[in-house]
């Protein structure tokens, strides 16, 4: 492509005017710096202004000279200049402010938010690049002063990851060292140096800068920090207030190259230093479901696959408590003796995969020690122990139904219960009836007390105990779980110490009778309003118009029959007033069934009456007729749930209660309780 001399001169022209244009705006920009940089020197130079000693504001003020310091809160309009990208605005508002005020500039900067915020805070919280640095060389002594928080400006920036301005922070740092110093700062340290004291400086929550950065996952920066912490390899051992070290919040967040770097410093400098404390970063990986990150730190670290946390957990306890199925195999895989490792309380891994429920994980353990009955917590508990504590079915169902296993069904621990008895001490009914139902299981053994299943829960339920409590004990009668006689004595002091007061009762008893009451009312009124009102006239006045009809007649005596219950409900919950323990439970047995009945027929009778006023409208008769029946079953059902003889140990009885007791047990959510705690 080639051009005429005419549209070369054209496209000479336009650069001229380019290169001119840009001369004139790089002029510019040094006009408004070189402007810029005069009056920093003149505010700098300023009597008004100036940093004497006198005037020096160090780090332990006082609260009380704080709070009477007249000016201690920021200045509105400095403020909103600090918010601002604007350093010529800033600088506008502190001329004024120093004038008008006649403010020194360490008073002014001392100036604090509510919140503990300095104007290097509040410029660092929206990463005002020239704000920033303006304010550093100002006051410089400001990068070491902590908010409410705890936090530096630094731990601001980390926090929102504004790499380049913590950068360009940390890097010159070593420049304000003797700003601060001269201003009054002191380090915790003698031997220690600015810079070095602000990397390791820990805001309330025990956060450095690097910790900020790892938490809120700035990659990037995190390395950057730590090429320049490598030099204070003590900082990168650092804990917060959590115990969680810099290698930790790096293995949470997958950042590989941090995690690699961090660990040769470890490795490197562990003579020094000792052990890494605090959280387990192998723990990390496997909370984090990260295969490639335990690799990588186990394959520098191999050691650390017996690191114990607080609660003396392996990672492999770690990892079978989660149902991590690939983290379990792949640490197996590595060192197979994990599987043999106690915890704090004596639990090895397969008690915690029985805990939690983790059949799939027994099974795999039990390849790496098949003798499981050697493997006892500090209670002297094997794994069908710790699943009938925790109430889990479907690791019980499991021992029950493997041969292998049929050894731990009837052992005792340090208490001498065995799996039964702590079902029932837990309240598992569910758990309860699947082990009475098992031919194995030896319902006549005794713990150290002397106790069988049975005894425990006659023993321990509350009078007002739960459905589930009761559920438990149903279960134990209907297995027919004999009692110990010599156990007689104990118990019945421990009954006696519950009978002495009736106030858990006086609530029910009162109810009770409130209800009963009520239904004495409506249907003695209903003996007096029958359905289709009365004939006025003739040989029948006065009668029942419905008398004739066979409905009618469910309406008598369905009324009748409940008005009487009721009435009797009544009397005899009278004598429950009278304050004998033992009369108050007889009375409770007997009224409750028949106020049951009372409920049931007055429903019928309501039912019998709306059918005979609606009888000439058949479709409409039918429909409340099917309506009320499905209600009335419903009720029924209740009725008899509660008062079904499942405790019955008869066989047939047990065999037909079944299906009853694993619906209500299944309606009153008592197969989904745990007591195994995290």
């Amino acid at each position: 492509m080639s051009f005429s001399e005419d549209d070369m001169v054209v496209i000479t022209s336009l650069v001229s005017e380019e290169i001119d244009r840009a001369r004139q705006t790089r002029w510019e920009r040094i006009q408004r710096r070189e402007k810029r940089r005069r009056r920093m020197e003149q505010l700098k130079a300023n009597p008004n202004l100036g940093t004497s000693s006198s005037q020096s504001i160090t780090l332990d003020h006082s609260l009380e000279e704080e709070n009477n310091s007249t000016h201690r809160f920021m200045d509105l309009d400095l403020y909103r200049a600090a918010t601002k990208d604007d350093v010529d605005g800033f600088i506008d508002a502190l001329e004024r402010i120093s004038n008008e005020k006649e403010l020194p500039l360490l008073a002014i900067f001392e100036q604090v938010s509510p919140s503990g915020n300095t104007y290097l805070h509040i410029a660092a919280s929206l990463n005002n690049f020239k704000t920033v640095l303006l304010i550093v060389d100002l006051a410089p002594w400001l990068l070491s002063t902590k908010n409410s928080k705890g936090d530096t400006p630094l731990h601001i920036l980390a926090r929102a990851g504004y790499e380049n301005t913590v950068m360009r922070l940390v890097l010159n740092l070593k420049c304000y060292e003797h700003s601060t110093f001269s201003n009054g700062y002191k380090p915790e340290s003698e031997s220690a140096t600015f810079p070095l004291w602000l990397m390791r400086s820990q805001n309330e929550e025990g956060n450095t800068v690097l910790h900020e950065a790892l938490i809120h996952g700035h990659e990037s920066l995190a390395f950057d920090l730590l090429l320049v912490l490598v030099k204070d390899p003590e900082a990168l051992y650092y804990l917060n207030k959590e115990g969680k070290s810099a290698l930790y919040l790096a293995t949470v967040a997958c950042f590989f190259v941090c995690i690699n770097l961090l660990l040769d410093k470890i490795i490197e400098f562990e003579s020094q230093f000792g052990k890494l404390k605090g959280k387990s970063p192998v723990h990390a990986a496997i909370m984090m479901r990260k295969i490639a990150v335990l690799a990588v730190i186990l394959k520098k670290k191999p050691d650390w696959i017996h690191f114990q946390d607080e609660e003396g957990r392996t990672p492999l306890h770690c990892a079978v408590f989660m149902g991590y199925v690939e983290g379990v195999r792949y640490l197996l895989g590595k060192n197979a003796s994990t599987a043999t490792e106690r915890d704090k309380d004596g639990f090895f891994p397969i008690h915690m995969a029985s805990a939690k429920g983790h059949v799939h994980l027994i099974q795999e353990l039990l390849q790496h020690w098949p003798n499981v009955r050697e493997m006892q917590n500090n209670k002297g508990q094997n794994i069908l122990h710790v699943a009938a504590t925790s109430g889990k079915l479907n690791v019980v169902n499991y021992i029950l139904k493997t041969p292998e296993l049929q050894s731990l069904v009837n052992d005792k621990d340090k208490d001498g219960n065995t799996p039964l008895h702590l079902a029932t001490l837990h309240w598992h009914p569910k758990l309860v009836s699947a082990l009475t139902w098992d031919k194995k299981v030896d319902l006549r053994l005794l713990n150290n007390d002397g106790l069988t299943a049975l005894d425990i829960a006659e023993c321990y339920i509350e009078n007002s105990s739960t459905f589930r409590q009761r559920l438990t004990w149903t279960a134990l009668k209907a297995a027919g779980v004999p009692q110990n006689p010599k156990a007689k004595v104990e118990k019945q002091s421990f009954i006696q110490s519950k009978l002495q007061s009736t106030d858990n009762y006086k609530v029910r008893v009162n109810t009770l009778l409130l209800v009963a009451t009520l239904v004495a009312t409506v249907t003695f009124a209903a003996g007096f309003t029958m359905p289709g009102s009365y004939n006025s006239s003739g040989e029948d006045q006065g009668m029942a118009i419905m008398l004739k009809h066979s409905i009618f007649l469910v309406f008598i005596f369905c009324n009748t029959i409940a008005m009487y219950s009721s009435i009797f409900v009544a009397v005899t919950l009278i004598w429950a007033q009278l304050g004998d323990i033992h009369l108050v439970l007889i009375t409770l047995r007997t009224a409750l069934p028949l106020l049951g009945v009372a409920l049931a027929t007055m429903s019928l009778a309501f039912l019998a009456g709306i059918y005979l006023v609606m009888s000439k409208l058949n479709w409409l008769a039918n429909a409340f007729m099917i309506m009320g029946l499905v209600f009335l079953v419903a009720l029924l059902s209740l009725y008899i749930f509660l008062w079904f003889p499942m405790s019955s140990s008869y066989r047939i009885m047990r065999y037909v209660s079944y299906f009853p007791f694993c619906l209500l047990v299944l309606v009153t959510g008592s197969e989904d309780d745990s007591d195994f705690e995290e």
